[in-house]
């Protein structure tokens, strides 16, 4: 009882394992790629939030509010079009297609593409905002 046990139990983690190690091998379908870099993008938005805090309150204590302001309005802007791309994207793609896998359209695919490179460009567009509210931080 206690080797037909042991067999078992060897079978099962065996088994486990293989299902891990295909797990880990699958490729990622486009709309899961695209939906990662959602997330990246998506986790530089609590940065935006402090960085836009530091930012005025550094303006509400000097009398050049202008360098502060502008880069509280880059980092504002690139909110809004994280925002914008989200909705946008919302539109077109249910949550079936986005959280599931199922199947786009020839003309969908199409989209996801277009929306790559999108979030590509959206992600630049942050860490610029970030970065430069960082310079006038720092200067």
């Amino acid at each position: 009882m206690k080797n037909l046990f042991l067999t078992f139990a060897s079978i099962f983690v065996l088994g486990a394992a293989n299902i891990c190690a295909q797990d880990a091998t699958a490729v990622p379908t486009k709309m899961e790629e695209v939906m990662e870099s959602h997330d990246v993008v998506m986790d530089k938005m609590p940065v935006i939030s402090k960085l836009i805090n530091k930012l005025q309150t550094k303006a509400n204590a000097s009398y050049k509010k202008s360098k502060y302001e502008n880069a509280i309005a880059d980092l504002k802007n690139a909110n809004e079009s994280m925002m914008t791309w989200m909705e946008n994207f919302g539109k077109r793609f249910d949550a079936d297609e986005m959280l599931k896998g199922k199947t786009l359209t020839p003309k969908k695919q199409e989209w996801l593409l277009e929306e790559e490179k999108k979030v590509s460009l959206l992600d630049e567009e942050i860490d610029l905002s970030i970065a430069q509210a960082e310079a006038v931080l720092n200067n």
